[in-house]
């Protein structure tokens, strides 16, 4: 079934609380870094965003949707000041300092043979930029189910490339995070990115066993 945008399934039960461990990746060098991470995303309690032209209704998507019983996993809160939920077994990868000059953070991928992975980058866009930019900048580029949505309280917008399904939202300083899940061919997949996208959240206090990912 081909997955367009925010039509995420509602699978499980209400997500669980007993996380094994946390990851915190800390903000490489050259991109920003703020006094404190746990607020740098806006409040958004409307599932409404406003654009130039108009006022439309748009999905919110929440914790609840996600597949409890599909991995065990472990919470990676970034310096950015927001959490996601990947697979505990994921490998964590080397990001090389040529990677870390075009913005990648964080990037990982499933030790079989599968080819599933996951990277994450930072790019300081300004704070002229809003949503609806980024949603008009990403469809002239030729990317497909681009779609504004709001996860968790965190409005963001979905998107597809050629070989991944992408996620990409704003803070407040002007930092445009990205997510990239792929290649989007491999069985089981889309069950992966419900699961990482409905897990984007704004970081909380660490009620379990941390580890620090730095260079």
């Amino acid at each position: 079934m081909e997955q367009t945008g925010w039509k995420v399934p509602v699978q499980g039960e209400r997500w669980i609380n007993d996380m094994k461990k946390r990851l915190f990746v800390l903000m490489l060098a050259g991109l920003m870094t703020f006094g404190s991470s746990a607020c740098v995303f806006a409040a958004e309690t409307e599932t409404e965003v406003t654009t130039e032209a108009s006022s439309e209704a748009i999905p919110e998507i929440t914790m609840d949707m996600m597949d409890a019983d599909l991995y065990e996993g472990t919470w990676v809160s970034f310096a950015g000041g927001f959490d996601l939920y990947i697979p505990s077994d994921w490998d964590v990868l080397e990001i090389s300092e040529e990677d870390q000059e075009k913005g990648m953070m964080f990037q990982a991928k499933d030790p079989s043979d599968s080819g599933l992975n996951m990277v994450v980058t930072a790019t300081e866009i300004g704070t002229d930029y809003d949503l609806s930019k980024v949603k008009a900048e990403l469809e002239e580029a030729g990317n497909t189910d681009v779609e504004l949505g709001i996860v968790n309280s965190i409005p963001a917008v979905s998107f597809t490339t050629e070989s991944t399904y992408g996620i990409a939202f704003l803070d407040d300083a002007g930092i445009m995070y990205n997510v990239q899940i792929g290649p989007k061919d491999i069985e089981n997949a889309e069950a992966y990115v419900t699961n990482i996208v409905c897990s984007l959240s704004v970081t909380e206090t660490a009620e379990s066993e941390t580890e620090a990912v730095t260079e």
